[in-house]
């Protein structure tokens, strides 16, 4: 219709109605236009919204596993600390109690930890992270994921160099397989081996004591484990941060974290 009138007044010479109808159709596509842009803008937000609660949720939830784990890990470690007077002759020579001894058989153990966020994954591989718009949501996300390749490329350096300590000096420390309901041993540091048996851990503190060569490997496990926790805490501060961003965010209460995850 208004390109038919647009054709006419040109060919009639009707400038003044030349100018209003293209005015017109100016104005029609600037409007479109305009439309369009703030349906996509609004679009963008509903999505980052919903990816915001997808990554609140996910924190929390990476948050408790890794305080879980942190917590399972953790008390290696302060048992190893018990033994190191005696192992090290600092205090008087006394048997390795069974927990001390399976601490000291599984020095060199790293699992891997959980550490995934699926969402902050996704953003990466999508090249979609600037769909966050809050500046400090995004700086906290960046930190995460510098420390959760820092805690990759240190795991996949430590667990390459750790010592089997039980494989390495059978005679200090010996791993056994026993019946679960020996007498003998009513109460071993065990675990489950098979039906009715049990993995049994056994520790000679006398041929543990001015052994250099296992002392060394043993102190080199310890200091990986010890550095293993630590990247733990590390995450633990950075996701604290991140649902502590999140939250003022979305407008919600940031989580309460729990207190045993401190040392």
């Amino acid at each position: 219709m208004i390109l038919r009138r647009l054709t006419e007044a040109l060919r009639k010479q009707d400038w003044f109605t030349v100018v209003i109808e293209t005015l017109i159709v100016v104005f029609g596509v600037f409007i479109g236009l305009q439309v369009n842009n703030w349906n996509a803008a609004r679009v963008e937000r509903d999505s980052e919204q919903v990816l915001l609660m997808r990554l609140q949720e996910e924190t929390r939830s990476l948050l408790d596993t890794q305080e879980e784990e942190l917590a399972n890990n953790r008390p290696r470690l302060e048992l190893l600390r018990s033994a190191h007077p005696v192992m090290f002759s600092l205090a008087p020579s006394r048997p390795l109690t069974n927990d001390e001894c399976w601490a000291l058989v599984v020095s060199h153990w790293l699992p891997s930890p959980t550490e995934e966020l699926p969402s902050l994954d996704e953003l990466l591989a999508s090249g979609r992270f600037d769909l966050i718009s809050n500046p400090s949501v995004k700086a906290a996300l960046r930190d995460y994921a510098v420390v959760k390749e820092r805690s990759r490329s240190a795991r996949a350096e430590a667990v390459s160099e750790l010592f089997r300590l039980h494989s390495r000096y059978p005679d200090a420390v010996q791993l056994e397989v026993g019946r679960a309901d020996d007498p003998d041993d009513p109460a071993p540091n065990a675990n489950p081996a098979g039906e009715g048996m049990v993995w049994r851990y056994r520790c000679d503190i006398d041929k543990i004591r001015g052994n250099r060569g296992f002392l060394s490997e043993y102190a080199d496990n310890n200091a990986r484990l010890n550095s293993y926790l630590k990247r733990y805490e590390d995450r633990v501060a950075v996701l604290t941060d991140l649902d502590a961003e999140l939250a003022k965010e979305l407008g919600t209460p940031a989580s309460q974290r729990k207190s045993e995850a401190a040392p």
